[in-house]
């Protein structure tokens, strides 16, 4: 990242290693650009000073009794400067084709780093208000800026070496017009490098408003959001609080644009009266008679284009240095790095789990959370054996999944399968191992069956895998009542798509579970979009699917508990209850308590809708 003392060689490093990004998705194509950079650069040079042969040599032949063979002379010059300018357009054009088709690959490759390194970094990130910031960042201009550094940075090099050749020419009538050349350009550039470093700091810094508008914008217009804002009218209240933020930030940068239009316009009409000085300058010498009218024409369009290409050279300076800034950002993404480093020497999982998981007293905090998640907790999910694990809401039972998949690490204390660290086990080797459902799986827009063959992408899709996953998951008859079964695309996002419900895409998400190959099924409130009916069934046919593997279950539902090998009752990070269901009844304890209320409940909500018989009054 570029420090906030900005030095030459800071900016340089990260050129040089946008460059290689460049280089790494499109090689040939940056070859071809450089060529067309020098062709590009040398042609102008050549272009004015066949101009200037051709002026000289008609004026000679204009006044020379003999003036066939300046004549012809003059002609051979016209014809050359003519293939210089039609050299001049072809390179042009040659060189936006060339952008863009660098534009396309450089796109797909970078859209792809994007994309390899958001697979790959930890949960936390995900989790923190810096790494939405960052991402709104490199979402923004971040991602069109290593190009568009590219073409600055191009754009210095063939400036600089059309102005070469423009120096030499300028330098045969005073070593003094291309040092005013330059000077009357730099205060342009220093302008421009000031206003352009605190658009950048304002751009940075509004990140956080930024991505308040989009979560604005997804309210008043996604379809998760569009039931609630209907329901209770909230579509004034978010429109009001989108247009109160967009029109502060429209207005702040207006406030940018009109200091970068003021200072651009001082720059322009200090290089204006640069300009006009050497003109006159060169006038005065045509009119004494110590220069020519082709030196007055050349010196015009040498100068003139000479200020342009300064202009150019220095602004591509800035565009450089404020392109950079941006890039920042996205080296800053790409650079990420997982906190769970891999172990000198990895341990094989179990081929065979045959003791089971053991959280040995593990305590966990939230990065920037001051509240403990999990607090000296000692835990043994037996092999072989559904464990469920009840409790509040917050009471770190979600917490123990996380911990288990090593999307974090203990804060202290250590999570074992069969006696191995899971810090010692290869991390894809650890989570191919696990089957997990969330307490919020998520709806790919897939087939049917693609959906549920997700959970085992190694093996490819195998239909009747598929079936028996569906039809352990109690998903099997709503599948087949679809239109195209299990091709049907599941979603509304695409045409022909079809939506399912609640119930019927978490039975989805079970399936897909099942469907993995693997020694450790874990289930977070699996039944919760359940009906009672559906609930019941299910379990039975998860106890004959789990036979064999180890079961972890959380659940609020004891009637899904009460059915598990054991029960452990969890609050405040902490295990304060061990048993079968049968054993924490008897107990008298906080099982037995929020059973009890549970039974009451029902009982009551049993007798006031019953009533009595028919007939009966």
């Amino acid at each position: 990242m570029i420090p906030k003392k900005f030095g030459f060689s800071a900016y340089l490093k990260l050129w040089l290693r946008t460059l290689a990004l460049i280089w790494e998705a499109v090689p040939r194509l940056t070859v071809l650009w450089g060529v067309l950079i020098v062709v590009q650069g040398v042609l102008p040079g050549i272009s004015v000073y066949l101009t200037k042969l051709t002026i000289d040599h008609f004026s000679v032949a204009y006044h020379s009794e003999n003036s066939f063979d300046n004549l012809n002379a003059t002609i051979f010059y016209f014809v050359l400067t003519g293939v210089s300018l039609l050299l001049i357009e072809v390179s042009q054009h040659a060189s936006e084709m060339l952008r863009t088709t660098q534009a396309e690959y450089f796109s797909d490759h970078l859209k792809d780093l994007l994309h390899r390194k958001s697979a790959e970094v930890d949960l936390e990130f995900y989790e923190s208000p810096g790494y939405h910031d960052l991402m709104e960042q490199v979402r923004g201009e971040s991602q069109t800026k290593p190009l568009a550094l590219l073409e600055s940075l191009g754009s210095v090099a063939q400036n600089s070496i059309t102005l070469i050749s423009f120096a030499a020419l300028l330098l045969t009538y005073s070593w003094l017009i291309p040092l005013l050349l330059i000077f009357g350009t730099l205060p342009g550039l220093l302008i421009s490098l000031r206003l352009d470093r605190k658009y950048h700091g304002w751009w940075k810094s509004s990140s956080v408003d930024r991505r308040w508008l989009a979560y604005f914008d997804s309210m008043l217009s996604h379809s998760n959001a569009a039931a609630e804002m209907r329901l209770f009218s909230l579509g004034k209240r978010f429109r009001k609080r989108f247009q109160t933020l967009r029109k502060r930030l429209r207005g702040e940068r207006f406030g940018h644009l009109r200091r970068q239009f003021a200072g651009k316009l001082l720059a322009n009409a200090l290089t204006l009266a640069t300009a006009a000085f050497a003109i006159s300058w060169i006038g005065l010498r045509v009119f004494y008679k110590t220069a020519t009218i082709g030196d007055l024409a050349v010196f015009f369009q040498v100068f003139s284009r000479g200020q342009l290409l300064m202009r150019g050279l220095l602004g591509g300076i800035g565009q450089a240095v404020n392109n950079s800034l941006y890039i920042e950002s996205l080296f800053a993404f790409l650079d990420l790095e997982s906190k769970f480093a891999e172990p000198d020497s990895t341990r094989s999982f179990p081929e065979k789990v045959r003791h089971g998981i053991e959280f040995d007293g593990v305590s966990f905090q939230y990065p920037g959370e001051k509240r403990t998640a999990v607090s000296d907790l000692d835990l043994t999910i037996p092999a072989g054996k559904v464990v469920a694990i009840v409790g509040v809401n917050g009471a770190g039972k979600s917490t123990l999944i996380k911990l288990l998949s090593r999307f974090y690490d203990p804060t202290e204390g250590s999570v074992k399968v069969d006696g191995i660290d899971l810090k010692e086990i290869d991390v894809k080797q650890l989570r191919r191992n696990l089957s997990v459902l969330f307490q919020f799986p998520m709806q790919f827009h897939e087939t049917a069956a693609e959906n549920i063959a997700l959970g085992d992408t190694e093996s490819g899709i195998e239909i009747e895998k598929v079936k028996a996953a569906a039809r352990s998951a109690g998903a099997e008859d709503f599948i087949l009542g679809l239109d195209n079964g299990y091709e049907t695309l599941l979603g509304r996002w695409f045409l022909k798509g079809v939506e399912l419900s609640g119930g019927e895409w978490q039975k989805v998400a079970l399936a897909r579970a099942y469907y993995r190959d693997s020694q450790i099924i874990v289930l977070d409130e699996p039944t919760s979009f359940m009906d009672s009916w559906s609930e019941a069934h299910w379990f039975e046919r998860f106890r004959e699917l789990a036979m064999g593997r180890t079961g972890l279950v959380i659940t609020h539902r004891f009637t899904i508990a009460m059915r598990a090998d054991i029960i452990h009752v969890m609050d405040e990070g902490r295990i304060i209850e061990s048993g079968t269901h049968k054993e924490l009844v008897e107990l008298g304890g906080h099982y037995a308590r929020s059973w009890n209320d549970q039974k009451k409940l029902a009982d009551r909500h049993q007798a006031e809708n019953s009533g009595p018989a028919p007939g009966n009054h």
